[in-house]
């Protein structure tokens, strides 16, 4: 599995629909959002592709010594084949400290993607807080990293230094306190 990470965008069309398929409304940020961001290099939008085929997509934004992994599907019929595994493999050899909130396991299926998480390098900040009717549970790559509030605002704060596209953010998530417990 040698897996290659593109910007090409030849492969935005599939990358969105993944995007729309794998996550919750309320837990998006509306695509073409995300596109403007990473515009301005401030995070990163892959596809995911093994022998020139698309498998996934993964989106960070850089938090200045972290990266804030907000997103990371691969398509389904390709779950449960060590992509997801490998991806995020890559992305911590690469990017070396990333963090991450996902749904506090509240089923199965919550419960099963923290045990993915936690398996794979990851590990329970034991931080936690509430947004846009999820709570969220914060997970990182490095027990020595500091996960702060200031620290959360940045996954926000960092995407855009466009007022115009941080105010639609800041409609969408609380993007002033994150109040970590």
């Amino acid at each position: 599995m040698n897996l290659i990470y593109t910007n090409d965008q030849k492969y935005i069309a599939k990358i969105e629909q993944l995007y729309l398929d794998s996550f919750p409304e309320n837990e998006r940020i509306p695509f073409w959002l995300l596109k403007e961001c990473f515009k301005e290099n401030h995070s990163v939008l892959f596809a995911v592709l093994d022998s020139n085929h698309f498998i996934g997509m993964c989106y960070l934004v850089n938090c200045e010594s972290a990266y804030y992994l907000m997103y990371l599907a691969v398509i389904p019929e390709l779950r449960n084949q060590k992509y997801g595994s490998k991806i995020l493999f890559d992305l911590k050899e690469k990017y070396k400290t990333l963090f991450l909130s996902i749904e506090r396991p509240i089923d199965a299926i919550s419960l099963r993607r923290q045990n993915f998480y936690l398996r794979n390098g990851f590990y329970n900040t034991n931080k936690y807080y509430y947004d846009n009717n999820v709570n969220y549970i914060v997970l990182c790559t490095n027990k020595k990293y500091k996960i702060t509030n200031e620290i959360m605002q940045k996954r926000y704060s960092n995407m855009t230094n466009n007022y115009k596209l941080f105010k639609i953010i800041a409609n969408i998530f609380n993007t002033n306190f994150v109040d970590l417990k």
